[in-house]
């Protein structure tokens, strides 16, 4: 037997609980991948010890404030599948103000704030927002209906605690158009709403510190800001806001006005598993990260803001979602 073999055959006399340690130290694809190996590793790449790891510390805390969180975790037989249910179907805590789910490919948490938990202006004013019954597809009972604003701004905050530590998020605004949709267009040349992404933390975050040390430590804020394109008029728009492009409108008297073109701004796209036919769709506000684990606290504000004086009708409002910014393959959990 060549050195290769005898180690591989080593490697397989290890006794489960070492094998299911080395994969609790890799990934959950990695654990997946690895149980193909042999029924030895499988068995050990299956088992509570491994997936617990891959779940987040205080997820049973969680699942305490869950609506359906007692549930959740009754129906899963193993560790294994509660990280896939927390994947697959996120749960929904404090009175449906917010979902808890878990990113297939790494673990993090995914956070999403209902419009319900978000700060809408004019919100309270039933002649500007209707609050109605979930859509199809939407994850929460009730959804945010604009009806009449000139002046139309959104914002939603999060203690960066509620998210995993030293990873990098990005914000997206979840939403879909009502049948009388005006005002929203986003065409070459309009002026575009803003959305901006403001991270406060060190002193700035709000859990409770002795005066001494609160005295000693630092805030830090770093502020993101993009160019937010709600609905532009098909693939050929985006192609266009990308594209270095030039608009010459010519005037009686031989001027010319000259737009240049935007390269940052962002475009929508359709929501995976939005279903339902309610056409939902997202469109992402900015990026951030969330420090390591070791004493900071802060607090993500996410706002977006269409201050052009435009009267706009129809835009229907989810909420706004925190997940990982992730590039790694797609993963199943069933391998």
């Amino acid at each position: 037997m060549d050195c290769e073999g005898a180690a591989a055959a080593e490697i397989y006399r290890l006794p489960e609980e070492c094998v299911a340690y080395a994969i609790s130290m890799t990934t959950p694809g990695d654990a997946c991948h690895s149980s193909a190996v042999s029924p030895a590793f499988r068995a050990a790449a299956d088992s509570d010890a491994v997936w617990d790891s891959f779940l987040p510390p205080d997820h049973a805390a969680i699942l305490a404030r869950a609506d359906d969180g007692v549930a959740a975790a009754g129906e899963c037989a193993s560790k294994k599948d509660l990280f896939a249910r927390l994947c697959g179907r996120p749960v929904l805590l404090d009175d449906a103000t917010m979902s808890f789910g878990l990113d297939r490919r790494s673990g993090a948490k995914c956070v999403m704030l209902s419009a319900r938990a978000l700060s809408i202006a004019w919100g309270d004013d039933p002649s500007r927002w209707r609050w109605t019954p979930g859509l199809p597809g939407s994850r929460f009972p009730e959804v945010a209906e604009l009806l009449d604003v000139c002046w139309l701004e959104i914002t939603g905050k999060l203690q960066l605690s509620l998210l995993s530590p030293a990873t990098t998020y990005a914000a997206y605004l979840v939403y879909s158009f009502a049948d009388y949709t005006t005002g929203l267009e986003c065409n070459i040349g309009m002026p575009t709403p803003m959305a901006t992404v403001t991270v406060v933390s060190g002193a700035g975050g709000t859990t409770s510190r002795p005066p001494a040390a609160a005295a000693a430590a630092t805030t830090t804020t770093t502020t993101e800001q993009h160019k937010i394109c709600l609905q532009h008029m098909g693939e050929e728009e985006t192609i266009m806001h990308r594209q270095e492009l030039v608009i010459r409108l010519r005037k009686a008297f031989g001027r010319t006005v000259r737009f240049d073109p935007d390269m940052d701004i962002r475009c929508p796209r359709p929501r995976d598993g939005g279903g339902g036919g309610c056409g939902w769709r997202e469109v992402e506000l900015g990026e951030f990260a969330v420090p390591a684990a070791g004493g900071e606290d802060g607090v993500v504000e996410v706002s977006f803001k269409e201050e052009t004086g435009r009267w706009k009708t129809g835009l229907i409002v989810q909420g706004i979602e925190l997940r990982p910014k992730c590039t790694s393959k797609l993963i199943k959990l069933d391998s």
